[in-house]
């Protein structure tokens, strides 16, 4: 693929996201399909974290609060720990392919069925604790209709609450804090998004379970969130449009952040502009705004730049040639190239990216830029060349989650040493 195709590909789908309607949020994974509820973050299969395309897309996965400096010692090139390449039928050289996640971060990983008992699909959503996942079980494609806990030491399933909502309208974005989960409904029948913005409210549950409870606010919220963070008895949450607001926990009054009238979440209490859908090529989150002490930053882009991304600490983006991706501190300092075929979506964590295998094989590798290692997802193309595309960066949180045949791999990221 050429570069001036990828950048009209990419504008292409970054439209057509803004504008479709949308699906289910921060999964263990996201799935761009043909679904009716894709707006603007394109969701399915991710949570709190990764975002995964089918036949080419865009994810993320972050880890925790706090930041880190991935570049304080600069890594090695991709690990070592890979297969030397052998001939194809067609003698052409394979691949080096790292050896799998699973042997690179056997403390990080783990492996559960794709179905709970009975048969009932699901969606990873997001770490609840140390060893318990928040499941998100469907009762027809994208209508989800109970969530669970899923203990990943003693393989025990718990419902922990059902999710009843009338035709329309959707859940999305489940995250855990206080020790709550909160999520929101966008009652996606309300119309045309220019005409009649879609309305949004939010419901919490204990961690143990428990009937949904709204968070009842003092005015009617239109237009979905594409972020929440429970933080200080409050809920923090961005607009998909922009700008930032808490609402105490227990039901008041929606408070606009201020100084953030045009920002999203990125890592709370970081806010971010402009958002993951920058207009006319835009760094996304190049200025940051601290939500609760007002420092601000501003990253170094450089002219001729494209595709920037910036996290918390750290910048992607492709240099002016269009031939190389580089990696660097966002005051511009420590840059170096990043491996392979990344999908420039940002970074998990400001470390984590998942980088392309030429083919043959094909498939995924998960490069971590702090040290250099990198394992192989055990993604590969099918007999159609379609493929579920991991992408960290599209999220704050520490679950990287995808399938694989019947089962689920899922990765914790704040389980990886520096």
């Amino acid at each position: 693929m050429n570069d001036h195709l990828e950048d009209h590909l990419r504008t292409a789908l970054g439209h057509a996201a803004e504008h479709a309607p949308r699906a289910p949020g921060t999964l263990s994974a996201r799935v761009v399909t043909r679904s009716r509820r894709r707006r603007v973050h394109a969701q399915a299969l991710v949570a709190a974290a990764v975002v995964v395309l089918v036949a080419g897309g865009a994810g993320i996965a972050v880890r925790g609060t706090g930041t880190v400096d991935p570049a304080a010692n600069p890594p090695p090139a991709p690990s070592a720990e890979s297969t030397p390449g052998t001939p194809s039928p067609s003698d052409e050289p394979v691949a080096e392919v790292p050896d799998p996640v699973e042997k690179v971060w056997p403390e990080a990983l783990w492996k559960i069925p794709a179905e709970l008992p009975g048969g009932r699909k699901f969606q990873p959503q997001a770490f609840i604790d140390d060893h318990t996942l928040l499941l998100e079980a469907w009762k027809s494609f994208e209508k989800a209709n109970a969530i669970y806990s899923y203990d990943l030491e003693s393989h025990r399933v718990r419902k922990l609450a059902d999710i009843r909502t009338p035709k329309g309208v959707f859940a999305s974005k489940y995250t855990v804090g206080d020790g709550l989960i909160v999520w929101q409904t966008i009652d996606e029948a309300d119309g045309d998004e220019n005409t009649a913005p879609r309305t949004t409210k939010f419901w919490s549950i204990p961690v143990g379970g428990g009937e949904p409870t709204a968070i009842r606010m003092d005015r009617t919220l239109k237009g979905g969130a594409d972020r929440l963070v429970v933080t200080g008895g409050k809920l923090a949450f961005s607009l998909e449009r922009g700008g930032v607001f808490t609402v105490p926990l227990g039901g008041g009054t929606m408070e606009p952040v201020q100084g953030a009238d045009r920002h999203h979440i990125v890592r709370w209490p970081w806010v971010g502009t402009p958002g993951r859908y920058a207009p006319d090529g835009a760094a996304v989150f190049r200025e940051l705004f601290n939500a609760e002490n007002g420092d601000m930053d501003e990253a170094v882009v450089r002219p001729g730049e494209r595709n920037v991304r910036c996290g918390v600490t750290t910048c992607i983006g492709t240099r002016p040639d269009g031939r190389s991706t580089f990696f660097r501190l966002r005051d511009g300092s420590r840059e170096r190239e990043i491996p392979g075929q990344p999908f420039l979506e940002g970074l998990a964590a400001d470390r984590f990216h998942a980088v392309h295998l030429p083919r043959p094989p094909g498939g995924q590798y998960l490069l971590d830029l702090a040290t250099g290692r990198s394992g192989d997802l055990g993604l590969r193309p099918d007999a159609d060349g379609g493929m579920i595309s991991v992408i960290p960066g599209a999220t704050d949180g520490r679950l990287v989650a995808y399938p694989v045949e019947d089962e689920y791999v899922i990765i914790d990221l704040a389980r990886i040493d520096e």
